[in-house]
């Protein structure tokens, strides 16, 4: 025996027959019903065709500590009031936040030291204040629940949208689109189906007593609508970016390489002269580069790898400071990993090559913040140390590297101080109209791997992997992977890796 109706159906038609439509609440409080099995029932009822549901896509608003304390008045209304009785010099007796506002309204003018009140001003005084009655409005909403949230329906919006985004821009509250039932409205099915069908609970879960009392066989089992509509589920997940790394971390492991690591506080050393960045460079300049006052120095303990470096310096630019040298930075490319890898494994009988290597971590710039620059990002560094290794070599392995992530990019030849010949690889981003640079690279510069004891080709590249998520995840800003939006990570499409 298959019931047509659950005594929580039945229950809601017999409250909406006479009513024939009622909010949750309503029917809620007008039957011996939970809220859940309100919500089931209109469901389940709506899947059957026996109701209607009509929603509202109104929001949620979030009210802050500030906005409860405004609920007397805004400072602004204040400061209103007490230049109605003449103006006010200006200084730190006067609150900052009012100041603001009151200019803002066209309240006030400053002339002469003096806060004036202005014709505008005048009219405001005793008027309404829109966003004190919006306040106000929000305040009732929230009544005694203790949560400080109140729900601002779909039509209430259109009148007070433009007040609450003014509230939300002072950080006084918070809004959050949200979609609730507004109405549950019986049918003509639905009428139809109360009047002919019989309630029973039946059975809606088995247990070990039902299975062996064989009840199961008189009451009959509740109907289990497997297309009904669930709560969603947000299971824990990885943030995009780090899936994203894992993602690339796993397509160079898959070619061969070996991941490695280093310090994000470096000497100048490793982060500049080893790569025979010259000491006058201009990328050593404090507005590009951010220098630590703690440690003082970081000094080199291989006094013969920093005599061939200083010679390097000496032979090639002409100057050498040991000072400069040790000055130690947060680095900025992790190009000083690939350094510290070139004299670790440039020169071992204990090793076969070529030897591929890599490194992903976060490097520091001083620049100026963009869509496609911050002050922190990542990049990925990689290196192979052979014989014969050349350009063809390098594009072929940056190629491969982009294809698997669906970029086709194109080269050009890029001047680097520590690769001759170089080159740079790019992409062509349609939304923003606009060559997006992906990588540097070349050949490390024999001046170099001298100085760091290897006579072999080392072949490296240096790529910023917050600018390769703009397409790969949709993305129009790097501020945006960094915002912590809780409705994109929830449900955005995870990264297949």
């Amino acid at each position: 025996m298959v019931l047509a109706l659950h005594e929580y159906e039945f229950k809601l038609l017999s409250f909406l027959k006479d009513k024939k439509s009622a909010d949750v609440e309503s029917i809620w409080s007008g039957t011996s019903l939970g809220r859940d099995a309100v919500l089931w029932a209109s469901e389940s009822l709506k899947s059957k065709g026996a109701v209607e549901i009509k929603i509202d896509s109104g929001a949620e608003v979030e009210l802050g500590p500030e906005a409860l304390g405004y609920a007397e008045g805004f400072p602004e209304q204040a400061l209103l009031a007490e230049l109605g009785k003449g103006p006010k010099k200006l200084d730190g007796s006067i609150n900052g936040i009012a100041l603001a506002w009151v200019k803002r309204n066209g309240w006030a003018d400053i002339s002469d030291g003096k806060l004036h009140i202005t014709e505008k001003g005048r009219k405001a005084l005793g008027s309404r204040y829109e966003q004190e009655s919006v306040l106000k409005l929000l305040l009732s909403k929230i009544g005694s629940n203790g949560n400080n949230v109140a729900y601002v329906s779909d039509e209430e919006m259109a009148g007070i949208e433009k007040t609450l985004k003014e509230l939300e821009h002072r950080k006084l509250l918070l809004i959050k689109p949200k979609s609730r039932i507004a109405s549950i409205s019986i049918t003509d099915i639905g009428m139809e189906m109360l009047s002919r069908e019989k309630t029973a609970s039946g059975i809606g879960q088995l247990t070990r007593d039902i299975i062996k009392s064989r009840a199961w066989t008189e009451s009959g089992f509740r109907p289990y609508d497997v297309e009904a509509p669930v709560a969603e589920a947000y299971p824990a997940r990885r943030h995009p970016m780090k899936e994203f790394m894992e993602l690339v971390r796993r397509m160079w492991v898959s070619q061969g390489f070996i991941e490695t690591a280093g310090p994000m506080i470096e000497s100048s050393f490793w982060n500049f002269d080893a790569l025979f960045s010259p000491q006058d460079h201009p990328t050593r300049e404090m507005q590009d580069t951010f220098f630590l006052s703690n440690p003082e120095i970081l000094g080199i303990a291989e006094k013969e790898l920093l005599k061939r470096v200083a010679r390097m310096h000496k032979k090639g630019w002409n100057s050498w400071n040991e000072d400069i040298s040790f000055q130690p930075v947060l680095r900025t490319h992790t190009t000083s990993v690939s350094a510290h890898n070139i004299k670790e494994y440039g020169n071992s009988s204990m090793l076969e090559y070529p030897i591929k290597l890599f490194s992903i971590g976060k490097v520091f710039r001083n620049e100026s913040i963009d869509y496609k620059h911050l002050a922190e990002l990542h990049q990925l560094d990689g290196i192979v140390i052979g014989r014969g290794l050349g350009v063809a070599d390098l594009k072929g392995t940056l190629e491969q590297f982009y294809k698997g992530l669906g970029f086709k990019v194109k080269f050009k030849p890029s001047y680097f101080p520590f690769v001759e010949p170089g080159l740079e690889a790019s992409y062509y981003d349609d939304e923003h109209g606009d060559w997006i640079e992906l990588c540097g690279g070349g050949i490390i510069r024999k001046e170099i791997t001298k100085a760091l004891g290897t006579d072999m080709h080392v072949i490296a590249w240096g790529a910023g992997l917050d600018r390769l998520m703009f397409k790969y995840l949709g993305i129009n800003s790097l501020s945006e992977l960094y915002k912590n939006d809780i409705g994109w990570l929830r449900k955005r499409k995870p990264i297949k890796l």
